[in-house]
């Protein structure tokens, strides 16, 4: 019986020992894994609303295939932005990889916060012919590629088949000439035709000629970036001359200077203007300013009228790009990173609550698809571009642009070059000297 309690007493305690040894060894291996894996910081100034739907779910997944990484979301006030990754990466610091607008690819680049990634490109596999080439062309500086294309937008034309339709025309405008005919058509009334707006240093060149500009073959700074060329640029002085021509015919809304984004929304949702450019996001502003419009009745949308018939309708186009900060101590894990958010099926369900992938064919998928909203965006998509090279003041260039050209459209009898000319020796002396 003793021997019996001893036996059992011996069992006891050498299950205890294996247990405890192996408890030493489970902490052990954990306090490892801890210790080895590597973290990145991932930066997005997005909300938390947009970023639980779109970049958790994909970053989560990423972690879940990579359990050697783990990725922290930095999320940081768009506000703030910019100001916050400065900072930190001059003072030897920042996030691994993250979120940079378009416009500031130039910026991050020339400053050097970033990293080249054609290495990355070759080693991680990554497909570029899948991104639409204007917009992997913005992420190039020097003929390297500093960031890769995440999300995408572009302008089309919104129109009011009702109000069209009342003055003879049973389509939106296709070309330029059909687009001055219509505009023409509402010169004289209370409904504006087409509506302008200079209130903000991306209108012009963003959102009003900027469209017209890249559908036309103009640019306002040469292929380098190294100057301004806008009086140089036929497709430029085109474009203009156009948008002169509908405010001649009297239909376009007046006070350029002081008509503003929201103030066009409104106008368009209460059937006091038939026609204006706008982006994705402005099917939401419509019908929060009327819930009652109904899509294909009430408005439409269109691509951009081509300056002749048979032409490619083009657009402008912005978004976010990713790239790798060049203080990061694990640009290998980062490149990984990289690589799986940039495959198509991870950008189409990252851009599904978002804007759209910047891929080809990209509005080919759900829930684009099946949307005739986004019918015109499909077709503009493929020629979209910035309206003029990516440079390091990109936003400076865009407000004097904006500058020059709001006299010429205020007062459509002033000369086009001449203000164009301007526009060239302010930015050729003051901004890209």
């Amino acid at each position: 019986m003793k021997q019996d309690k001893l036996t059992s007493l011996r069992s006891t305690r050498f299950g205890l020992g294996v247990a405890a040894a192996a408890l030493v060894t489970f902490a052990s291996a954990a306090t490892y894994a801890q210790e080895t894996m590597t973290t990145l910081h991932y930066a997005t100034p997005l909300t938390t609303e947009v970023i639980d739907v779109g970049e958790r779910p994909l970053i989560e997944e990423f972690m879940r295939r990579n359990p050697d990484i783990r990725v922290e979301i930095e999320q940081i006030p768009f506000s703030n932005y910019n100001t916050r990754l400065t900072t930190e990466i001059r003072g030897g610091q920042g996030p691994d990889i993250g979120r940079i607008n378009h416009s500031d690819v130039m910026l991050f680049g020339g400053a050097r916060f970033l990293l080249p990634l054609d290495a990355a490109i070759a080693e991680q596999g990554i497909d570029t012919s899948v991104f639409i080439p204007g917009l992997l062309d913005v992420g190039q500086m020097g003929g390297v590629q500093m960031t890769l294309p995440m999300t995408t937008d572009a302008r089309v034309l919104f129109y009011n088949p009702r109000l069209l339709a009342e003055k003879g025309f049973d389509a939106a405008p296709a070309t330029w000439e059909e687009l001055i005919a219509v505009t023409a058509a509402f010169g004289g009334t209370d409904i504006a035709g087409y509506g302008l707006v200079s209130d903000s240093d991306f209108a012009l060149s963003y959102n009003q000629l900027g469209p017209y500009i890249i559908g036309a073959g103009g640019t306002l700074l040469s292929d380098d970036g190294s100057a301004a060329v806008a009086a140089e640029s036929e497709g430029v002085i085109a474009a203009v001359e156009m948008m002169q021509e509908m405010v001649r015919t009297g239909g376009t809304t007046p006070n350029i200077e002081a008509t503003s984004g929201a103030n066009l929304t409104q106008m368009f949702a209460q059937d006091r203007l038939a026609m204006m450019l706008g982006g994705p996001w402005t099917r939401t502003s419509i019908l929060n300013a009327n819930p009652d419009l109904v899509y294909g009745t009430d408005f439409a949308t269109a691509p951009v009228p081509v300056r002749q018939e048979g032409m490619s309708s083009g657009s402008v186009a912005g978004g976010w790009h990713m790239g790798i900060f060049a203080n990061t101590s694990h640009p290998e894990a980062a490149a990984r990173l990289l690589a799986f958010l940039m495959e198509p099926e991870n950008l189409i369900a990252l851009n599904a609550n978002e804007a759209f992938p910047p891929l080809v064919g990209g509005l080919g998928n759900e829930p684009w698809s099946s949307d005739p909203f986004f019918a015109a965006f499909d077709a503009v998509l493929p020629g979209s571009n910035v309206p003029f090279t990516p440079v390091a003041r990109f936003a400076e260039v865009s407000a004097a642009f904006g500058r020059a050209m709001t006299p010429v459209l205020a007062d459509p009898s002033g000369s086009v070059h001449e203000a164009l000319a301007d526009f060239d020796r302010q930015v050729n002396t003051q901004i890209l000297d």
